[in-house]
């Protein structure tokens, strides 16, 4: 992989993302060039079947950002299928399921996401699970949602990452 493009796209990316905010408006017509010019820098080496998990996961965003959703889905299932051990790439095809509304393949890929990354269990790993607790409870599985969060409540060693999986129904209650 030629880690010098995706790098470079990563940057654009970056630039974009901050000078956005967090605001909910759209990308100006600067922004949505910039994003389409990061893209372009990693179509080559994806067409070229050099791009890694990271750079497929980049592009994938990259696109989802453009808005064309289906070509992030198409990215990241064949990121998955090319590094079936890259947890990165379920969680965001998990993460994209469950936007969706497809509960299943959404669980499916945030649990195979969570296992993967077990040994690791830092804040990206927190929110994976929690994304994961939320898709349970999504498609009426109360009980398992329970027993996930307090697994992994149980893996996580610091704060930042316990916040990402504490049931803030049971936090309101208290």
């Amino acid at each position: 992989m030629d880690r010098d493009v995706v790098d470079q796209a990563h940057e654009i990316y970056f630039n974009v993302i901050v000078a956005h905010g967090d605001g909910d408006d759209p990308w100006t017509p600067e922004q949505r060039s910039e994003l389409r010019r990061a893209l372009s820098l990693l179509e080559p080496v994806e067409s070229e079947g050099e791009l890694g998990p990271e750079g497929i996961q980049l592009m994938a965003s990259l696109c989802l950002e453009l808005g064309n959703d289906e070509r992030e889905e198409h990215l990241l299932r064949g990121g998955v299928d090319t590094y079936p051990g890259a947890p990165g790439l379920h969680a965001d095809l998990g993460a994209a399921y469950a936007n969706l509304g497809r509960w299943a393949p959404a669980v499916s890929h945030l649990s195979a996401a969570v296992l993967l990354g077990v040994d690791e269990p830092d804040e990206r790993w927190a929110m994976t699970a929690s994304q994961l607790v939320d898709a349970l409870m999504e498609s009426g599985e109360e009980e398992r949602a329970a027993a996930v969060r307090q697994w992994a409540m149980s893996q996580v060693k610091d704060d930042a990452a316990r916040q990402w999986l504490e049931d803030d129904d049971q936090s309101e209650d208290t």
